[in-house]
C-alpha cells in the first residue's frame, strides 16, 4: 500500500491523504501537479 499526502481540493483528497483506489507510474508530466488531480465541486463534496 501505498501513503501519499495529499492537501488540495480533489475528489480523491480525504483527510489529507489521497484514496486513489490504483495509481501507475508517470513518466513525463508539463508540471509538478498530480496527473490524478480531479477538483472537487460542491456537488461532489456534499456526498
Amino acid at each position: 500500500m501505498t501513503n501519499i499526502n495529499c492537501t488540495s481540493n480533489c475528489v480523491y483528497q480525504k483527510d489529507g491523504k489521497c484514496h486513489l483506489d490504483s495509481v501507475t507510474i508517470v513518466s513525463n508530466t508539463i508540471n509538478n501537479s498530480c496527473v490524478y488531480f480531479t477538483e472537487k465541486s460542491e456537488r461532489t463534496a456534499k456526498k
